[in-house]
């Protein structure tokens, strides 16, 4: 029995692997997710189901970006907190999106202080 579940998670493993999918990201991330969900303490849901999917799917595909950016070398950890935070990183994202869409600009510079200005900017009230 052992041996079945253990072929079948190398063969889950081979799949991940050669669509670009790092396993233990996906796994790591799913942890997070399902963290977040136990600790939020709400019922079985399509909507609790759905947060920890994207929660998992932030962490399958920032954390080799983050870790990139960053240089951090415990990348299992960071798609941990990367699940955990996931749903609020697709919230903000459709948030910045729809901003956005209401008043396109664009930064000056691609750096982290410029978008952050162009986010404050966005959320002064206008006279």
């Amino acid at each position: 029995m052992i041996e079945s579940i253990l072929a079948f998670f190398k063969a889950l493993s081979a799949f991940l692997v050669s669509i670009g999918i790092d396993p233990s990201h996906l796994f790591a991330g799913l942890a997070g997710a399902f963290v977040r969900a136990v600790v939020q303490g709400k019922k079985l849901t399509w909507e609790l189901i759905s947060s920890v999917i994207v929660g998992a799917l932030c962490a399958t595909y920032l954390t080799p970006v983050a870790v990139a950016y960053f240089g951090i070398a415990a990348t299992n950890g960071l798609a941990f907190g990367i699940g955990l935070i996931g749903m609020s990183i697709a919230e903000g994202a459709v948030k910045l999106g729809h901003k956005w869409a209401a008043n396109p600009k664009l930064p000056k510079d691609a750096t982290p202080k410029d978008l952050l200005d162009l986010i404050k900017q966005d959320d002064k009230p206008k006279d």
